[in-house]
């Protein structure tokens, strides 16, 4: 887990680079759609994605679904008059999802997420990168919360994360993202649950 979370790390990092690159030379084409409202104009953003978390010595499959709503931030034409660097706030309630098949060793169990964010995106031209922070509440298996395959029924845990990302712009509506995440959960015999995970995201 920790190679691949390098991985993306590392991925990330040169996206980011391509990305400032591919602004630079794509700073008027989208300077232009400002002038129309811009990428940033909306008020509302809706994700999907899917990933993976290793909750224990175990990956699984993550799913997730997010709403971002604008809270703050420069205007269209302070970003411009500033090199495109301003900062803007979202808040983000989220609901994500994995389960444990279980075998031998590993309990077999579910941990549903219900949570909210606050994000940061910083506008690159065609790219956005983003970071963030949050807190939760998990509904999960004791036998997944504890890694005690003879436990059974649920508790609901405090969780808190930290995560980072990019999102790729498709169109002015459309973009495909990449996070990578670390949850911390209350309990949980394994406290820290990483993610990645890479999906969808439109605005309106």
């Amino acid at each position: 887990m920790r190679r691949w979370m390098t991985v993306g790390v590392v991925t990330a990092a040169v996206l980011l680079t391509a990305g400032q690159a591919w602004a630079q030379s794509s700073r008027d084409r989208y300077d232009d759609e400002d002038e129309g409202g811009g990428r940033h104009g909306d008020r509302f953003a809706l994700a999907v994605g899917i990933g993976l978390v290793e909750p224990q010595n175990k990956v699984e499959t993550y799913y997730t679904a997010a709403l971002r709503i604008r809270t703050s931030g420069r205007g269209n034409n302070d970003r411009r008059a500033a090199g495109d660097e301003g900062v803007t706030g979202y808040l983000e309630p989220e609901v994500g999802y994995w389960t444990a098949s279980g075998s031998r060793n590993n309990p077999k169990g579910s941990d549903t997420l219900l949570g909210v964010n606050l994000i940061g995106v910083v506008p690159l031209g065609a790219v956005d990168s983003f970071f963030g922070v949050g807190a939760g509440a998990h509904f999960i298996d004791n036998s997944v919360l504890f890694n005690d395959t003879t436990l059974s029924g649920s508790s609901t845990k405090f969780g808190a994360n930290a995560q980072f990302g990019i999102d790729l712009y498709i169109n002015r509506k459309l973009s495909a993202f990449g996070v990578g995440r670390f949850d911390l959960v209350q309990d949980a015999d394994s406290r820290i649950q990483s993610k990645v995970y890479l999906g969808l995201r439109a605005r309106f």
